[in-house]
């Protein structure tokens, strides 16, 4: 199981270490997971995320 990541940026990367091709997720939600690892991502500390909601 992976653990959440949390991070302030609306758009992050992932590639798993180039373990898969690299992929930009939205996180305008407030979160979103990799399509190919499943690694989570949780926008923290933002207001534009509270906004969204």
């Amino acid at each position: 199981m992976t653990a959440t990541t949390k991070v302030k940026e609306p758009i992050v990367s992932c590639s798993d270490n180039g373990q898969h091709p690299l992929v930009y997720i939205n996180l305008k939600s407030g979160s979103g997971s990799c399509q190919y690892c499943g690694k989570s991502f949780v926008r923290v500390g933002c207001d534009a995320a509270k906004k969204a909601a």
